[in-house]
Protein backbone atom coordinates (compact mmCIF):
# COMPACT_ATOMS: atom_id res chain seq x y z
CA UNK A 1 0.00 0.00 0.00
CA UNK A 2 1.34 3.45 -0.93
CA UNK A 3 1.83 6.24 1.55
CA UNK A 4 -0.77 8.94 1.75
CA UNK A 5 0.29 12.28 0.32
CA UNK A 6 0.01 15.36 2.45
CA UNK A 7 -2.63 17.65 1.01
CA UNK A 8 -1.54 21.02 -0.36
CA UNK A 9 2.15 20.12 -0.80
CA UNK A 10 3.56 21.29 -4.10
CA UNK A 11 4.95 18.50 -6.25
CA UNK A 12 7.47 18.32 -9.06
CA UNK A 13 6.71 16.60 -12.37
CA UNK A 14 8.11 13.34 -10.96
CA UNK A 15 5.69 13.43 -8.01
CA UNK A 16 8.21 14.35 -5.34
CA UNK A 17 7.70 17.22 -2.93
CA UNK A 18 9.09 20.50 -4.20
CA UNK A 19 11.95 21.94 -2.17
CA UNK A 20 12.00 25.30 -3.91
CA UNK A 21 10.68 27.20 -0.88
CA UNK A 22 13.30 25.58 1.35
CA UNK A 23 16.09 26.52 -1.06
CA UNK A 24 14.97 30.14 -1.13
CA UNK A 25 15.14 30.52 2.64
CA UNK A 26 18.08 28.15 3.17
CA UNK A 27 20.86 30.77 3.06
CA UNK A 28 18.87 33.70 4.35
CA UNK A 29 21.28 34.77 7.10
CA UNK A 30 24.34 35.30 4.83
CA UNK A 31 22.15 37.12 2.33
CA UNK A 32 20.81 39.45 5.01
CA UNK A 33 24.37 40.05 6.18
CA UNK A 34 25.45 41.01 2.65
CA UNK A 35 22.50 43.36 2.40
CA UNK A 36 23.34 45.02 5.71
CA UNK A 37 27.13 45.26 5.26
CA UNK A 38 27.32 46.23 1.60
CA UNK A 39 24.02 48.07 1.10
CA UNK A 40 22.82 45.70 -1.60
CA UNK A 41 19.26 44.88 -2.54
CA UNK A 42 18.04 41.35 -1.87
CA UNK A 43 18.31 40.41 -5.55
CA UNK A 44 21.89 41.71 -5.72
CA UNK A 45 22.82 40.04 -2.43
CA UNK A 46 21.66 36.67 -3.81
CA UNK A 47 23.83 37.15 -6.92
CA UNK A 48 27.08 35.20 -7.03
CA UNK A 49 28.97 38.40 -7.92
CA UNK A 50 28.27 39.79 -4.46
CA UNK A 51 30.86 37.42 -2.98
CA UNK A 52 33.78 39.46 -4.37
CA UNK A 53 34.65 43.12 -4.12
CA UNK A 54 34.91 43.50 -7.90
CA UNK A 55 31.52 41.80 -8.26
CA UNK A 56 29.96 44.21 -5.78
CA UNK A 57 31.48 47.11 -7.70
CA UNK A 58 29.79 45.80 -10.83
CA UNK A 59 26.47 45.27 -9.05
CA UNK A 60 26.52 48.87 -7.78
CA UNK A 61 27.50 50.06 -11.29
CA UNK A 62 30.87 51.44 -10.18
CA UNK A 63 32.45 49.39 -12.98
CA UNK A 64 30.93 48.18 -16.25
CA UNK A 65 30.17 44.61 -17.26
CA UNK A 66 33.10 44.69 -19.69
CA UNK A 67 35.44 45.76 -16.88
CA UNK A 68 34.09 42.99 -14.65
CA UNK A 69 34.65 40.43 -17.42
CA UNK A 70 38.21 41.74 -17.90
CA UNK A 71 38.82 41.37 -14.15
CA UNK A 72 37.60 37.76 -14.26
CA UNK A 73 39.77 37.05 -17.30
CA UNK A 74 42.80 38.59 -15.58
CA UNK A 75 42.13 36.49 -12.49
CA UNK A 76 42.06 33.30 -14.57
CA UNK A 77 45.28 34.34 -16.34
CA UNK A 78 46.87 35.06 -12.95
CA UNK A 79 45.81 31.68 -11.53
CA UNK A 80 47.17 29.87 -14.61
CA UNK A 81 50.43 31.81 -14.22
CA UNK A 82 50.68 30.76 -10.57
CA UNK A 83 50.22 27.10 -11.54
CA UNK A 84 52.76 27.47 -14.36
CA UNK A 85 55.49 28.77 -12.06
CA UNK A 86 54.45 26.16 -9.46
CA UNK A 87 53.65 28.63 -6.74
CA UNK A 88 53.02 26.73 -3.46
CA UNK A 89 49.52 28.16 -3.01
CA UNK A 90 48.63 27.47 -6.65
CA UNK A 91 49.66 23.84 -6.30
CA UNK A 92 47.59 23.43 -3.16
CA UNK A 93 44.48 25.01 -4.67
CA UNK A 94 44.93 23.56 -8.15
CA UNK A 95 41.80 22.24 -9.76
CA UNK A 96 43.66 19.22 -11.07
CA UNK A 97 43.62 20.50 -14.64
CA UNK A 98 46.30 19.09 -16.92
CA UNK A 99 49.29 17.01 -16.03
CA UNK A 100 51.73 18.32 -13.47
CA UNK A 101 54.65 16.43 -15.00
CA UNK A 102 57.36 17.64 -17.29
CA UNK A 103 55.87 16.55 -20.63
CA UNK A 104 56.36 18.75 -23.71
CA UNK A 105 52.66 19.68 -23.70
CA UNK A 106 52.87 20.83 -20.09
CA UNK A 107 56.01 22.85 -20.81
CA UNK A 108 54.28 24.53 -23.76
CA UNK A 109 51.25 25.28 -21.59
CA UNK A 110 53.52 26.82 -18.94
CA UNK A 111 55.24 29.04 -21.50
CA UNK A 112 51.86 30.13 -22.85
CA UNK A 113 50.48 30.91 -19.38
CA UNK A 114 53.56 32.96 -18.50
CA UNK A 115 53.36 34.81 -21.83
CA UNK A 116 49.65 35.64 -21.31
CA UNK A 117 50.39 37.03 -17.82
CA UNK A 118 53.30 39.10 -19.11
CA UNK A 119 51.15 40.47 -21.95
CA UNK A 120 48.38 41.47 -19.52
CA UNK A 121 50.94 43.12 -17.23
CA UNK A 122 52.39 44.96 -20.23
CA UNK A 123 48.93 46.34 -21.04
CA UNK A 124 48.64 47.63 -17.48
CA UNK A 125 52.19 49.03 -17.63
CA UNK A 126 51.42 50.87 -20.88
CA UNK A 127 48.43 52.49 -19.19
CA UNK A 128 50.56 53.28 -16.12
CA UNK A 129 53.17 55.01 -18.29
CA UNK A 130 50.70 57.45 -19.81
CA UNK A 131 51.61 60.89 -18.56
CA UNK A 132 48.18 61.54 -17.04
CA UNK A 133 48.43 58.34 -14.93
CA UNK A 134 51.87 58.87 -13.43
CA UNK A 135 50.65 59.47 -9.89
CA UNK A 136 48.51 56.37 -9.89
CA UNK A 137 49.35 52.82 -8.83
CA UNK A 138 47.49 50.52 -11.19
CA UNK A 139 49.40 47.38 -10.24
CA UNK A 140 48.56 47.80 -6.55
CA UNK A 141 44.90 48.29 -7.44
CA UNK A 142 44.84 45.11 -9.52
CA UNK A 143 46.76 43.17 -6.88
CA UNK A 144 44.64 44.19 -3.90
CA UNK A 145 41.18 44.46 -5.47
CA UNK A 146 41.23 41.64 -8.02
CA UNK A 147 43.90 39.16 -7.00
CA UNK A 148 43.58 39.36 -3.21
CA UNK A 149 39.88 40.37 -3.16
CA UNK A 150 40.39 43.06 -0.52
CA UNK A 151 38.29 46.20 -0.10
CA UNK A 152 40.27 49.38 -0.64
CA UNK A 153 37.91 52.07 -1.85
CA UNK A 154 40.69 54.56 -2.50
CA UNK A 155 42.05 52.23 -5.22
CA UNK A 156 38.79 51.88 -7.18
CA UNK A 157 39.66 54.68 -9.62
CA UNK A 158 43.07 53.18 -10.33
CA UNK A 159 41.49 49.76 -10.76
CA UNK A 160 39.03 51.18 -13.29
CA UNK A 161 41.93 52.56 -15.34
CA UNK A 162 43.72 49.21 -15.22
CA UNK A 163 40.52 47.39 -16.15
CA UNK A 164 40.04 49.70 -19.13
CA UNK A 165 43.51 48.70 -20.32
CA UNK A 166 42.69 45.03 -19.76
CA UNK A 167 39.40 45.36 -21.66
CA UNK A 168 41.35 46.67 -24.64
CA UNK A 169 44.01 43.99 -24.21
CA UNK A 170 41.63 41.03 -23.95
CA UNK A 171 39.33 42.26 -26.71
CA UNK A 172 42.27 42.69 -29.06
CA UNK A 173 41.43 46.26 -29.98
CA UNK A 174 44.30 48.67 -30.39
CA UNK A 175 44.41 51.75 -28.26
CA UNK A 176 45.27 55.04 -29.85
CA UNK A 177 48.86 55.93 -28.89
CA UNK A 178 49.14 59.02 -26.72
CA UNK A 179 51.48 61.75 -27.83
CA UNK A 180 53.20 62.80 -24.60
CA UNK A 181 54.56 65.99 -26.21
CA UNK A 182 51.01 67.25 -26.76
CA UNK A 183 50.02 66.43 -23.19
CA UNK A 184 52.99 68.33 -21.78
CA UNK A 185 52.11 71.42 -23.83
CA UNK A 186 48.46 71.23 -22.77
Amino acid sequence: MARKRTPGAKRTASGRKSRAADAYTENLEPILTRMRLFGLSEVDARDQKASTFIGRLQLTKAISQAQYDAAQEYLSVYEAFQRAIKSPDALRSSHGGGDQGESPNYANWCRGAIARKEAADKAIMDEQCILANRGRNLFAAVDYLITRNEEHHHLVGDCRLALNALVHHFSGSKRRPVDSANQIAA
